[in-house]
């Protein structure tokens, strides 16, 4: 178990999902309609999204919600779909 927040884990996530699929803030802002300082308070571990967010960003990286919410220190299990699907 893992002594990191929630929100913290969800930034973690979004930064390793950003970096494998190399797309900035900017482009998924623009892509998927997120303010960018709203996203920026959640890449930043600020602030927390709405499930709603959660699965547009899930679909976007072609993951589960789950691999954006839960605990992956070790990323090695992970099913890591490196094509993103666009929405």
């Amino acid at each position: 178990m893992s002594n990191l927040g929630n929100k913290q884990i969800m930034a973690n996530n979004i930064r390793y999902y950003m970096n494998i699929h190399s797309v900035s803030q900017t482009e998924i802002c623009n892509t998927l309609g997120f303010k960018m300082p709203t996203f920026s308070d959640w890449v930043n571990a600020k602030t927390y999204p709405r499930i709603d967010k959660i699965e547009l960003m899930a679909n976007y990286f072609g993951v589960t919600k789950a691999d954006l919410v839960e605990d992956h220190s070790s990323r090695s299990h992970l099913n890591v779909k490196l094509k993103m699907k666009k929405p």
